[in-house]
């Protein structure tokens, strides 16, 4: 079971290596801010709806890492 325990563990560590995968799409998570910033300004997004959008992105961010 300690074996086990130990695989696990290494492989946590492994996936967490790697980063998140939410990064290939949105670059780092400055950037994604700064352009939905942008967004807002220019009337792509709705300004209501993507401060949480990006609340939550940031939360998933931080419970990967």
């Amino acid at each position: 079971m300690a074996n086990t325990r130990g695989m696990l563990a290494r492989l946590r560590k492994l996936e967490r290596a790697n980063g998140p995968p939410l990064f290939k799409f949105i670059g780092s998570p400055e950037e994604f801010e700064a352009h939905a910033e942008t967004g807002i300004a220019a009337g792509w997004y709705d300004p209501r709806d993507m401060p949480l959008v990006l609340k939550a992105i940031r939360r998933w961010l931080i419970d990967w890492l």
